[in-house]
């Protein structure tokens, strides 16, 4: 494969694998009829293979993503959440504003006083 083919299959650059070639004497051939006679091809034997292969960038693209466990991201159906969702979703738009203006006027307390849910205690 030519430094080229080799740098796009791998992410690394042309220039990083010829320093390779030197540095580990990898066996190479020169292509004919290139002008500068400079252009060589890499011979991918066992011993290229096995250091790409142990290079960060290789060694991270093989390792098999781990999946997220399965988590409940969705309340229930029979949930007090779901329930004051499904009934929210309901109400206008004008509806919605003046539980709005309610809601941050009287707060949660003020709602409950006036469903007439106060507790045993009278609070």
């Amino acid at each position: 494969m030519t430094p080229q083919e080799l740098a796009e299959l791998t992410g690394y650059t042309p220039q990083a694998l010829n320093r390779w070639v030197r540095k580990f004497g990898w066996k190479t051939s020169t292509l004919p009829g290139v002008k500068g006679g400079r252009a060589h091809v890499i011979h991918v034997d066992e011993d290229v293979r096995e250091y790409l292969m142990n290079t960060p960038l290789m060694r991270n693209a093989q390792q098999p993503r781990m999946a997220e466990p399965e988590s409940q991201y969705a309340v229930k159906g029979d949930s007090l959440e779901y329930l004051w969702l499904a009934s929210l979703r309901q109400l206008s738009d004008s509806e919605r504003e003046q539980l709005h203006t309610l809601l941050y006027r009287e707060g949660i307390g003020g709602i409950i006083r006036r469903l007439g849910l106060t507790g045993e205690d009278g609070q």
